[in-house]
């Protein structure tokens, strides 16, 4: 009889060991394909490239992997993650192609791929976003911040879309412009848009205002009156203010013109010290003043409008104007200062957030519609991070209130008795703290043991030795508390 020559098909292993240096990503396998995250890149996204071993949308969910692990380029895939056999089967991969793979599937993008992503993000925020939720827990006479921004993104002069704008401390630079839409108090990302580099704030400002309104269902005038607009003086345009409070808007603004700025300064009597709240909070006054605008400038609702003085720097004399305009005519004028002052810390913060822990400013593409691509891609990645985050805080907020779980955690880890309501309110207080990048390069990037019965997770231990550990593997626990997977770290 002749000897059979084709390849047998290897029988799946019952159980499979492995060490992984992202054994706590791992972790959040189960959760995210229950909550269906990354199948929905599956469904709706198409890109005109044949399937061989991969498909294309299992390429992108593998760039939003190594996004999570913290990768600052895609080439990174190839001495990490393609040998992080145990992370790759917990996401239900055996392998992964190398980064040129990844790089043409992306370089394969059309517009309409573009469009069918953006739709993936739009749809994972209406299904899972923390805005709604907030949206219904406040009052009806509170109202829910949103912030616009802008921001340069540099690129190759050769560049689809590049082209001379404003680009700060980089004169005569090349680049593109990342308009964002967030929400201020949860940091999740609304929508992400990518103009040429000579785009300005003020003239795409009323598409933003549609995609806002799309993706937060704001068709009717009773919601939009519950939503504030902040924007800085890049937006504060006439037509643009007037658009907003003709739609409902409540505004928080800084006007657009510096001349008119300073003719309604002078019509300020008395000027008050004005210093930000650090600086109170140091005992210092600072040289800022500020004052109402006692004649203020026509829109199409009443407006309160701020003056606002600083002194000019030292080879200068005299000061500089600025005008704030706010739709809230009860609050007092620290209160503006404070709100308005509190958007420095929330757009700039949350893209520097985005460039050093999912390295958004490096990866560079030259054809516009793959990096657009990749803007969505990071926004998905971006959103994941804050859902995961308040989805551990949700599950340990349950577990604080089952005295009877705790206690067996406590057991099974051989914890020695403690407070459990403080231990429990440590971890969701240390949650709270970490951001994106320390989400990606220490909560996201602990080694241990992922064990695997018939192709599934089944047990992770995670190395002891790090940094509270304990209230970590706590929040994973309580996490996957309603799945088959158990969750321990090794003892030291």
């Amino acid at each position: 009889m002749a000897r059979f020559r084709g390849k047998r098909r290897k029988k799946a292993k019952e159980k499979m060991t492995g060490e992984s240096p992202n054994a706590s990503l791992a972790a959040m396998a189960p959760i995210i394909e229950q909550k269906g995250i990354f199948q929905s890149i599956h469904d709706p996204v198409m890109i005109p490239q044949k399937t061989i071993d991969y498909s294309p949308t299992d390429k992108l969910v593998l760039v939003v992997l190594s996004q999570l692990c913290g990768h600052e380029t895609v080439s990174e895939v190839n001495w990490t993650l393609r040998v992080d056999e145990p992370l790759l089967l917990a996401f239900g991969y055996r392998k992964c192609p190398d980064q040129s793979g990844l790089q043409t599937t992306l370089n394969a993008a059309t517009a309409e791929s573009v469009s069918q992503l953006s739709g993936v993000a739009n749809s994972l925020f209406s299904q899972h976003g923390l805005f709604f939720r907030h949206f219904q827990q406040l009052p009806s006479s509170e109202l829910v911040t949103i912030d616009f921004d802008l921001t340069a993104q540099p690129c190759s002069k050769r560049a689809e879309g590049a082209k001379k704008g404003y680009f700060a401390k980089h004169k005569n630079s090349y680049g593109r412009q990342l308009a964002r839409i967030l929400v201020a108090d949860t940091s999740e990302i609304v929508s992400d848009q990518l103009y040429a580099g000579n785009q300005v704030s003020c003239t795409a400002f009323k598409e933003m205002v549609y995609e806002m309104e799309q993706v937060l269902a704001l068709s009717e005038t009773a919601n939009r009156m519950r939503i504030r607009i902040r924007l800085d003086g890049g937006f504060g345009t006439d037509a643009n203010i007037n658009f907003a409070l003709s739609r409902g808007y409540s505004l928080l603004v800084k006007m657009y013109s510096g001349n008119r700025a300073r003719v309604l300064a002078k019509l300020v009597d008395k000027w008050v010290a004005a210093p930000t709240k650090h600086q109170r909070e140091k005992g210092e006054n600072g040289t800022r003043e500020a004052a109402f605008v006692t004649n203020p400038h026509r829109y199409c609702r009443k407006t309160s409008q701020v003056g606002i003085r600083t002194p000019n720097p030292k080879n200068k004399t005299g000061y500089s104007y600025r005008v704030i305009v706010t739709t809230d005519l009860q609050a007092s004028l620290q209160t503006i200062l404070d709100d308005y002052d509190g958007r420095a810390g929330v757009p700039e913060s949350l893209f520097c957030q985005d460039n050093q822990g999912l390295a958004a400013r490096k990866r560079r593409k030259q054809r516009f519609f793959s990096q657009q691509m990749l803007m969505h891609l990071t926004q998905i990645a971006h959103n994941l991070i804050l859902w995961i985050k308040q989805w551990q805080i949700d599950a340990i907020d349950f577990a604080k209130r089952c005295d009877d779980w705790i206690s067996n955690v406590m057991q099974k880890w051989n914890i020695e008795p403690v407070d459990t309501q403080k231990w429990v309110s440590e971890t969701q207080e240390m949650l709270s703290q970490r951001g994106i990048k320390r989400f990606t390069h220490q909560l996201f990037a602990l080694s241990g043991t992922l064990s695997f019965r018939h192709g599934k997770l089944h047990r992770i231990v995670l190395k002891g030795g790090y940094p509270m550990i304990d209230r970590i593997t706590l929040a994973v626990a309580a996490l996957l508390d309603d799945t088959s997977v158990e969750i321990a770290f090794a003892q030291t």
